[in-house]
């Protein structure tokens, strides 16, 4: 499985390197043909640990923006081009000009998309103090679920930065999958860890394609040899201790 991570959806004119336009997220959905598959089904195989072999792609959008609800939603979910995807929110950032309403992540959260956490603020998890990180994770956590009368047990690490202190916060405070960004191979070295391609607007088609084609051939020959001689799970936990 394959994990892509957008941000923003643009007319045109991107306002940041992780703003894309909706000609170039066309394009990428053209890439993907008939590979995509809804978050149910995603979280219904990743339990399989010949899951991470195939061929499927997850769409994963962060930050709350109103495209979420403006473009893909009502463009792609509601027409059925796309089976759906996952909509990551920092709590605070709910209603801000640019971002979903609650209304508008309500209507997300019971048309097929997966809503999950993003954080309160948006911050660095792996810089904060033991309470502000319980905060950041439970506190987030209840509001969704308040809101949105379901359990919330995604969480997307605000810039893709997590420590093995940040998740076993997470786990603790009741999420059972947790996502970064690490070339978009989901098959993470902890069975709770997911990796995403993070979407920016100087990736040009060709390299989306030879992602999509082979997601192992960007991670270069220390991962490849790591893997091989199965140290990759050892390393990664003391980088990330």
């Amino acid at each position: 499985m394959i994990v892509l991570n957008y941000h923003e959806l643009a007319e045109a004119s991107p306002s940041n390197a992780w703003c894309l336009t909706h000609e170039t997220f066309d394009t990428h959905l053209a890439l993907c043909g008939d590979r995509l598959i809804s978050p149910q089904r995603f979280l219904e195989h990743c339990p399989d640990p010949n899951a991470s072999r195939t061929g499927t792609i997850l769409l994963t959008f962060d930050d709350g923006f109103l495209s979420d609800y403006t473009h893909v939603y009502a463009r792609y979910v509601r027409t059925n081009r796309i089976p759906g995807f996952m909509s990551f929110i920092p709590v605070d950032f709910v209603g801000l000009p640019g971002r979903m309403s609650w209304d508008m992540i309500a209507e997300l959260g019971s048309g097929g998309v997966a809503i999950g956490s993003h954080g309160m603020a948006h911050i660095d998890l792996t810089t904060v103090s033991d309470v502000e990180l319980d905060r950041e994770l439970t506190m987030s956590k209840s509001i969704l679920e308040n809101r949105l009368g379901q359990p919330v047990t995604l969480f997307a690490f605000p810039y893709g930065r997590f420590s093995r202190r940040v998740w076993d916060a997470a786990l603790k405070a009741g999420y059972t999958h947790l996502f970064t960004i690490q070339l978009g191979y989901h098959g993470g070295f902890e069975p709770f860890l997911y990796s995403r391609l993070c979407l920016t607007n100087n990736m040009d088609a060709e390299y989306m394609r030879q992602h999509l084609l082979d997601p192992d051939a960007m991670r270069g020959l220390a991962w490849r040899i790591s893997t091989n001689l199965g140290l990759y799970r050892q390393l990664m936990r003391w980088r990330y201790r």
